[in-house]
């Protein structure tokens, strides 16, 4: 294939995630206001929906067998939506959104940095299979991303069974027909996210990339735009909570998948495939969640400049594990 039609179809892929991922986003609202459910058990299915690109990137990375930009395709997704939170924190400085959240999106903090934690140990320990080619890593993230779910539904239902939320921004919506549009966004997330994996690994032969720094910060980049198009678009909306949400349980979610396409490698255990930088990729999301957890707890007003110190901070780290990861490629 001609590699100016894949540049093309790269962009092109990118840009329809862009203006998908803007209709999944409000229809999400909608059935959360349609079916009175709280935002933070929205953000469960939205962050769901949102990362079906990197199941698709990650499950066609393995059919190409290329099980290293597998991992950096979920890892540096991971690490591009914190980024991405990051700056909409700049951005809305003056709304302070990580002081409007609930302990919904604390929990999904939790739930990340243990299950990020996990992973690290599944990098950097040389484990046995447990059961066939899986490895025990990916037993245990199962396990607590189900766990955690589930708890993370039972606190935020109770909280908003208190409440009542009356249906008037989307009473020209039927249920079926905001479900409906939901579902169809969804695929299209998914049909897009196919096209951006085939053409960035096109793109790493060509240019001499490596695999886990093109599936780390290309791929990751790009199929990270629903997640940061559905914040954004929930932020407009005055949905903060939903907003943070969605983007952590895109995270949680996509550290879920490596699971998945472990499953799917039928070689051997797939962390074993996975280069350093991807450690580096790993210890550094860890940190920015970090960040991200100081900022929801300093429920304190602060003034701009402070305010702001935090996702500047998370924007330096991410930019020193890219020069860091690509001086490794």
């Amino acid at each position: 294939m001609n590699i100016i039609l894949v540049f093309v179809l790269f962009i092109v892929a990118a840009i329809a995630t862009y203006f998908v991922a803007t209709r999944l986003a409000m229809y999400g609202d909608a059935l959360s206001e349609k079916t009175k459910t709280s935002s933070a058990f929205m953000g469960i299915i939205i962050g769901a929906a949102i990362s079906l690109p990197e199941l698709t990137s990650s499950v066609t990375a393995i059919a190409i067998d290329s099980p290293d930009l597998a991992i950096g395709n979920l890892l540096g997704s991971n690490l591009f939506n914190l980024l991405a939170l990051a700056v909409l924190d700049i951005v809305y400085r003056k709304e302070q959104i990580m002081g409007k959240t609930d302990i919904g999106s604390k929990l999904y903090i939790y739930l990340v940095i243990l299950m990020t934690l996990i992973v690290v140990a599944g990098l950097s320990l040389t484990l046995p299979a447990s059961v066939f080619h899986i490895g025990y890593s990916s037993v245990i993230l199962v396990f607590v991303y189900i766990v955690g779910i589930k708890l993370i539904n039972k606190k935020t239902e109770e909280k908003v069974k208190r409440k009542s939320r009356k249906n008037e921004q989307y009473n020209d919506f039927t249920y079926k027909k905001v479900l409906t549009r939901f579902i169809l966004s969804a695929v299209g997330i998914m049909i897009v996210g196919t096209v951006l994996t085939l053409t960035a690994d096109r793109i790493a032969s060509v240019t001499g990339l490596g695999a886990s720094f093109v599936g780390s910060f290309l791929v990751g980049a790009s199929t990270s735009l629903p997640d940061a198009v559905s914040v954004a678009t929930a932020l407009k909306l005055r949905n903060y909570n939903m907003g943070v949400s969605s983007l952590l349980g895109s995270n949680a979610f996509n550290i879920m998948l490596l699971s998945f396409t472990d499953v799917l490698y039928l070689e051997t255990n797939i962390f074993k495939h996975a280069s350093t930088s991807n450690i580096i990729t790993t210890l550094s999301s860890v940190l920015v969640i970090l960040v991200i957890l100081y900022s929801i707890t300093r429920r304190n007003h602060r003034t701009t400049f402070y305010y702001v110190l935090p996702p500047l901070t998370i924007v330096v780290i991410y930019f020193i594990a890219t020069f860091a990861v690509y001086q490794m490629r």
